[in-house]
């Protein structure tokens, strides 16, 4: 017993010693400072002694490592790649193992990748993140660390690494992974009302290999992927990809957010979160925003206005004439314009939704009132947004915004839809006049602009009429 409250002591001192010696980078009272605390009491958490991953955590990704690193392992001589997989079983092995002998992407050796140094790695990034002085040094260090990897490799691999498992996921049953490690050692209850008398095992391989929605989940992936790593036809030059933009435009909303809230910035001599360079100051400041008692906030826990709820004020910014350029630029790229008019991406997002609530609520029925009301908030947040920013209409003005996805920029003038990017009324009357036989640029083209104006002009040239 002595030994336990010993070790207990040393524990204690040593976690003390962890949260000392780790101090935010951001000057205190600002919002980064206090995200830079959660950071090092997760680290404090996770790495005890300072250096070392709890045990727990270790040892699970020690054995997920010496499974799936076999992937990776082309020996001639008892090649590891022909060993069975604990995790994945037999045919999901064999699958990405053939990805991995795929070259150039040996796409399937991400797990190994991933697994490979994970704890050292993940220490550094939560160093990094924790030392940053500014809010742009910390954004910058996810979007080279973490944003950029990632797409990189989901913008190569991603559908190849999702066909392999559509084609394996039936036999994911016979893996050991099931009985020799999450039913023994899982404290799962093996006779939960959810189960409905079937064997816990049957159940969850079914789940996941049935009712989880796969080809919904594949459509999303598919389209996601499609719009997120075609090119900013915006940019005239380079290869610069709709993902940087994409998390360009969300940092810029949370600045916004955060400028308009009260959040304290963390920002360089000359810096300001609330004074983008040409741009009038309340553009960027949002009314009927929650900003706490004193007038601002430093903590989660001072303010109630979630970013999603801030929409709202957002919209009505895109009806004031000064801000338009602001939010053709920053919201409305092309990137943006392909990810919204993209309707098997949408749907797919509504499904995986939908699906996903109905699975939760059957292994915890008790919370299905909440649940559907998440879901259903959920799903009028995201039409809403969606209506709107697919035809953004200003009643007390005629302003209006380019909404044209980028792979339009590309596409041959004599192939491509000229109602693509119309919704509503606009569309119903483009296909009617198409219908008809052509465009007539003095009648048809009204109410477009910019690329669909100039587009629509040059297929009624074109029509002789």
């Amino acid at each position: 017993m002595k030994v336990l409250l010993v070790a207990a002591c040393l524990l204690a001192v040593a976690s003390a010693q962890v949260e000392s010696s780790m101090v935010p980078g951001a000057r205190r009272g600002t919002f980064l400072n206090g995200i830079q605390q959660m950071l090092i009491n997760a680290t404090a958490t996770f790495y005890p002694d300072g250096e070392n991953m709890m045990q727990t955590i270790k040892l699970a990704v020690m054995t997920a490592r010496n499974d799936l690193c076999k992937i990776n392992n082309r020996q001639e001589v008892n090649n590891p790649q022909d060993h069975n997989s604990i995790i994945l079983g037999k045919t999901c092995k064999k699958a990405f193992v053939k990805l991995y002998n795929e070259e150039p992407d040996r796409c399937g050796g991400v797990f190994c990748d991933v697994l490979t140094d994970f704890e050292i790695k993940t220490k550094e990034s939560l160093t990094r993140l924790i030392s940053a002085e500014y809010d742009s040094d910390f954004f910058d260090i996810i979007e080279e660390s973490f944003i950029n990897p990632i797409m990189e490799y989901s913008c190569r691999c991603s559908g190849k690494m999702m066909d392999a498992w559509m084609g394996c996921k039936e036999r994911i049953g016979d893996a050991d992974i099931w009985s020799d490690i999450l039913l023994n050692f899982g404290g799962f209850d093996t006779a939960a009302e959810y189960l409905g008398g079937r064997d816990w095992k049957d159940y969850w391989v079914d789940l996941v290999a049935n009712r989880v929605p796969w080809e919904d989940i594949e459509t999303m992936l598919e389209r996601s992927m499609a719009n997120l790593c075609q090119r900013n036809t915006d940019i005239r030059r380079g290869d610069v990809k709709c993902y940087s933009y994409l998390f360009d435009t969300i940092i810029a909303h949370v600045n916004d957010h955060m400028n308009s809230i009260g959040f304290l910035p963390a920002e360089r001599m000359g810096d300001s979160i609330s004074r983008v360079p040409g741009v009038p100051a309340h553009c960027t400041q949002y009314s009927n925003i929650d900003s706490g008692s004193e007038g601002h906030c430093s903590e989660f826990s001072d303010c109630h206005t979630t970013i999603l709820e801030s929409m709202h004020s957002v919209f009505e910014k895109f009806c004031v004439e000064s801000c338009k350029d602001y939010y053709q630029e920053k919201f409305m790229g092309c990137c943006t314009a392909s990810l919204i008019l993209d309707e098997a991406l949408n749907t797919s997002i509504t499904n995986v939704a939908n699906e996903i609530k109905e699975i939760y609520v059957e292994l915890f029925p008790e919370n299905e009132s909440a649940a559907e009301a998440i879901r259903a908030s959920f799903s009028k947040s995201h039409q809403h947004e969606l209506e709107f920013m697919r035809n953004p209409t200003c009643v007390d003005s005629d302003i209006s915004y380019d909404v044209t996805p980028c792979t339009e920029g590309d596409m041959n003038m004599e192939d491509e839809d000229p109602c693509a990017g119309l919704s509503g009324k606009a569309v119903r009357k483009c296909k009617k006049t198409q219908k008809k036989g052509g465009y007539s640029a003095a009648t048809n083209c009204s109410g477009l602009s910019g690329k669909q104006l100039k587009k629509c002009k040059k297929k009624a040239k074109k029509g002789g009429q």
